[in-house]
């Protein structure tokens, strides 16, 4: 019944992530419901096999990162553009251009 909710909340997350791409808080929050059902998946398949999770402690490492790394990126497009929205992306390559010149 686990592994089914994890595949449940996997079809979930990837809807969210293609079908909501207008905020970056969308997107993020729909990459850490893939990354939760992932993880859920990974428990379910190691408790059942008998396998050690040292996989899953990895993976919990890397949503961990993955998790601040989007926030701390939200919020320096939150700070630069004063909005989070996806279509703000576009005008990065203008400035980071003008930037570095």
């Amino acid at each position: 019944m686990l592994f089914v909710s994890g595949m449940i909340c996997l079809l979930g997350g990837s809807a969210a992530f293609f079908l909501y791409q207008v905020h970056t808080l969308n997107i993020l929050l729909s990459l850490e419901a893939v990354m939760l059902s992932i993880l859920i998946i990974l428990y379910t398949y190691s408790s059942f096999s008998g396998a050690p999770s040292f996989s899953f402690l990895v993976l919990l490492t890397f949503a961990a990162c993955e998790a601040a790394l989007g926030l701390s990126l939200m919020v320096s497009m939150l700070r630069l553009w004063g909005n989070d929205y996806i279509s703000s992306l576009g005008s990065m390559k203008f400035y980071c251009m003008n930037f570095v010149k």
